[in-house]
Protein backbone atom coordinates (compact mmCIF):
# COMPACT_ATOMS: atom_id res chain seq x y z
CA UNK A 1 0.00 0.00 0.00
CA UNK A 2 1.04 3.68 -0.48
CA UNK A 3 0.54 6.19 1.84
CA UNK A 4 -0.34 9.39 0.57
CA UNK A 5 0.34 12.14 2.71
CA UNK A 6 -1.63 15.11 1.29
CA UNK A 7 -1.71 19.46 1.69
CA UNK A 8 -4.64 18.72 4.08
CA UNK A 9 -2.08 15.85 6.17
CA UNK A 10 -5.12 14.05 5.72
CA UNK A 11 -4.22 10.08 4.93
CA UNK A 12 -5.14 7.68 2.44
CA UNK A 13 -4.13 4.30 1.16
CA UNK A 14 -4.04 3.77 -2.68
CA UNK A 15 -3.06 0.18 -3.23
CA UNK A 16 -0.43 -1.15 -5.70
CA UNK A 17 -3.06 -3.08 -7.78
CA UNK A 18 -5.09 0.03 -8.14
CA UNK A 19 -2.43 2.89 -9.22
CA UNK A 20 -1.59 0.00 -11.61
CA UNK A 21 -5.20 -0.13 -13.14
CA UNK A 22 -5.16 3.64 -12.76
CA UNK A 23 -2.31 3.65 -15.09
CA UNK A 24 -3.79 1.37 -17.65
CA UNK A 25 -7.13 3.18 -17.65
CA UNK A 26 -5.42 6.61 -18.91
CA UNK A 27 -3.29 4.27 -21.42
CA UNK A 28 -6.36 4.99 -23.70
CA UNK A 29 -7.47 9.10 -22.48
CA UNK A 30 -6.33 11.87 -23.53
CA UNK A 31 -2.82 13.13 -22.28
CA UNK A 32 -2.74 15.20 -18.94
CA UNK A 33 -5.93 12.82 -18.03
CA UNK A 34 -5.82 11.52 -14.04
CA UNK A 35 -8.52 9.84 -11.96
CA UNK A 36 -11.03 11.93 -10.16
CA UNK A 37 -12.25 10.34 -6.69
CA UNK A 38 -15.30 12.61 -5.49
CA UNK A 39 -18.40 11.88 -2.81
CA UNK A 40 -21.77 12.66 -3.96
CA UNK A 41 -24.87 12.75 -2.10
CA UNK A 42 -27.26 9.74 -3.35
CA UNK A 43 -26.76 6.04 -4.05
CA UNK A 44 -28.79 3.86 -1.72
CA UNK A 45 -26.71 4.46 1.53
CA UNK A 46 -26.77 8.01 1.18
CA UNK A 47 -23.29 9.43 -0.49
CA UNK A 48 -21.65 7.29 -3.34
CA UNK A 49 -18.17 7.39 -4.98
CA UNK A 50 -17.51 8.56 -7.92
CA UNK A 51 -14.54 7.52 -10.42
CA UNK A 52 -14.36 9.65 -13.17
CA UNK A 53 -11.78 10.52 -15.68
CA UNK A 54 -10.72 14.53 -15.87
CA UNK A 55 -7.97 17.21 -17.39
CA UNK A 56 -9.28 20.09 -15.27
CA UNK A 57 -7.10 20.39 -11.67
CA UNK A 58 -8.50 23.41 -9.78
CA UNK A 59 -5.02 24.40 -7.50
CA UNK A 60 -7.53 25.81 -4.97
CA UNK A 61 -9.48 23.28 -4.01
CA UNK A 62 -8.12 19.85 -5.71
CA UNK A 63 -5.69 17.58 -3.72
CA UNK A 64 -3.54 15.20 -5.19
CA UNK A 65 -3.62 12.17 -4.49
CA UNK A 66 -0.70 9.69 -6.38
CA UNK A 67 1.72 10.27 -9.31
CA UNK A 68 3.12 7.63 -11.36
CA UNK A 69 6.56 8.05 -13.17
CA UNK A 70 6.22 12.06 -12.36
CA UNK A 71 2.30 11.99 -14.24
CA UNK A 72 -0.57 12.73 -12.10
CA UNK A 73 -3.13 9.73 -11.56
CA UNK A 74 -5.12 10.27 -9.32
CA UNK A 75 -7.12 13.34 -7.62
CA UNK A 76 -10.00 13.99 -5.22
CA UNK A 77 -11.56 17.50 -4.24
CA UNK A 78 -11.02 18.70 -0.20
CA UNK A 79 -15.02 18.79 0.61
CA UNK A 80 -14.80 14.72 -0.80
CA UNK A 81 -11.31 13.97 1.18
CA UNK A 82 -13.46 14.84 4.41
CA UNK A 83 -15.67 11.85 3.72
CA UNK A 84 -13.09 9.45 2.86
CA UNK A 85 -9.96 10.25 4.93
CA UNK A 86 -7.93 7.08 6.41
CA UNK A 87 -9.74 5.04 3.86
CA UNK A 88 -7.48 2.10 1.33
CA UNK A 89 -8.52 2.53 -2.22
CA UNK A 90 -7.51 -1.13 -3.90
CA UNK A 91 -8.82 -2.99 -7.20
CA UNK A 92 -10.45 -6.17 -6.58
CA UNK A 93 -11.34 -8.65 -9.62
CA UNK A 94 -13.60 -11.66 -9.56
CA UNK A 95 -15.57 -13.60 -11.85
CA UNK A 96 -18.42 -11.53 -12.04
CA UNK A 97 -16.69 -7.77 -11.83
CA UNK A 98 -13.58 -6.02 -11.76
CA UNK A 99 -13.98 -2.53 -10.03
CA UNK A 100 -11.89 -0.13 -7.56
CA UNK A 101 -12.84 -0.80 -3.80
CA UNK A 102 -13.12 0.98 -0.64
CA UNK A 103 -12.67 0.35 2.61
CA UNK A 104 -13.80 3.33 4.55
CA UNK A 105 -13.48 3.62 8.45
CA UNK A 106 -15.68 6.68 8.19
CA UNK A 107 -18.52 4.33 7.16
CA UNK A 108 -21.50 2.87 9.22
CA UNK A 109 -23.37 1.15 6.58
CA UNK A 110 -22.77 0.68 3.08
CA UNK A 111 -24.49 -0.82 0.10
CA UNK A 112 -24.79 -4.65 -1.41
CA UNK A 113 -22.06 -3.29 -4.36
CA UNK A 114 -20.18 -0.83 -2.07
CA UNK A 115 -20.42 2.13 -3.91
CA UNK A 116 -22.73 3.97 -1.54
CA UNK A 117 -22.60 4.57 2.18
CA UNK A 118 -23.22 6.37 4.82
CA UNK A 119 -21.35 8.17 7.89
Amino acid sequence: MNKIDNINNKKLDVSDLALEQMEKILLSEKKGSFIRLSVDSGGCSGFSYNFSIDVNYDKKNDIKLANQKKCLVFVTDSVSLQFIENSTVDWKEDLSSAQFVIENPQAKAKCGCGTSFSI
